[in-house]
């Protein structure tokens, strides 16, 4: 049977014995102890410089050894020196997806001692790759800042939201709602409650964000219909105008 462990180890073997792969290390949640039934591998191998060609051979050699790939999707539109592919082997559970980033020295890589959400497991490191700093405030900030005002901007278009459920065409509300109110709302939840992690949006927002901001979401999100579309800006508006004091309030203490 083909399991989790087994296709890293396997990997770490192959992989990690070639001259030119300085460093592996696995993200998500290996890195943040979060790891459950459900887990896909979320693996990164750094190379010398223009080898991350050779990497991607050996791993899609490495792979197809311990079975039969059914899923090799690569992302478009990434540099050459930062690639990435989604694996998946067949025969294992649907949920266990390989997601193989691939860089090179010319794509530098540093972690953030206070950012606790983004940690690496590090599997091999021959050169000591993998390092850690502490975070530029005052960039941090003017990000963080910058992001503030974008989603602030945004949230001032809801209009285009609200003349759609006044004409009660759906679709075009549900976009609209999506696009100029929960997105910003979500934004700004970001900042308070994740800073360092600021441009996750939804991904792991039922960890990171209180159980009161979770449900008010939840609620949000689940419309089905003009009517709850209309009600949703409402509470909405209430929830962004809170966030956003609460958001200056933060960045005016750090």
């Amino acid at each position: 049977m083909i399991t989790r462990e087994t296709i890293i180890k396997d990997i770490v073997s192959d992989l990690g014995n070639e001259e030119y792969v300085l460093a592996l290390w696995l993200e998500g949640s290996d890195g943040t102890r979060n790891l459950d039934e459900y887990s896909d591998i979320d693996l990164v191998c750094y190379t010398k410089e223009g080898y991350t060609e050779d990497a991607f051979r050996r791993l899609d050699e490495c792979l197809g050894e311990l079975g039969k790939v059914d899923i090799a999707y690569e992302q478009p539109g990434r540099r050459p020196n930062n690639r990435y592919i989604v694996y998946h082997l067949e025969g294992t559970p649907d949920t266990l997806f390989i997601d193989v980033t691939i860089q090179s020295e010319s794509y530098p890589v540093s972690f953030i001692k206070e950012d606790r959400t983004d940690v690496p497991m590090v599997l091999v490191d021959k050169a000591g790759i993998v390092k850690y700093q502490n975070v530029d405030r005052e960039s941090h900030h003017s990000q963080l800042h910058a992001q503030l005002v974008r989603a602030q901007d945004i949230y001032r278009q809801r209009s285009r939201a609200v003349k759609y459920t006044k004409r009660g065409l759906f679709l075009e509300s549900l976009i609209y709602y999506q696009k100029y109110v929960l997105n910003p709302l979500v934004d700004v939840f970001r900042i308070i409650y994740t800073p360092f992690q600021a441009n996750c949006f939804l991904v792991h927002a039922s960890r990171d964000f209180p159980t009161e901001v979770v449900v008010n979401l939840e609620n949000l999100y689940a419309v089905k219909n003009v009517m709850d579309i209309a009600e949703g800006i409402n509470l909405a508006d209430e929830l962004f105008r809170k966030a956003v004091n609460e958001a200056y309030s933060m960045l005016s203490q750090s």
